[in-house]
């Protein structure tokens, strides 16, 4: 007997939140009718029980706390999942530059950064926290 669209989207939503963008891809890439993702995507909206701003909000917590990301990786790791960008924008303003320094000063504790680094060390650790997302005065104050 094949599944609704709305049974499988339930399924993929006991385990994690997922952003209308990505729950439409994974019903379309089942083969489920436009029609009947449309109105399963309704449904579980109406329902709250898919809400992007919930997704965008939980990736941030554990982007930011748990694997110590930047605002700007994970404002594009938002838009990379499909959410609107004023959205991001105003999701990820609501994280502070103090929030980024308290991350930077735990990667340092974390990997153990000297004090005094010799200039290719200096650069090594720039670019991992530039890959980060973090922006670079912020770094460039924290390796002072």
């Amino acid at each position: 007997m094949p599944s609704s669209a709305r049974v499988v989207a339930l399924r993929l939503l006991t385990r994690r939140d997922y952003t209308t963008a990505e729950l439409r891809a994974k019903l379309t890439d089942r083969e489920f009718a436009a029609a009947d993702i449309d109105a399963a995507l309704r449904g579980l909206t109406a329902d709250r029980l898919l809400d992007d701003r919930r997704a965008a909000v939980s990736h941030i917590r554990i982007a930011t706390q748990i694997k110590g990301r930047g605002r700007l990786r994970i404002q594009r790791e938002l838009e990379a999942r499909g959410l609107d960008r004023a959205l991001v924008r105003a999701l990820v303003a609501e994280c502070s530059a103090g929030d980024d320094a308290a991350a930077i000063a735990r990667f340092f504790e974390r990997k153990r950064v000297p004090d005094h680094l010799t200039p290719a060390a200096r650069r090594r650790v720039f670019n991992q926290l530039l890959r980060r997302g973090f922006p670079a005065d912020l770094i460039s104050n924290a390796l002072r």
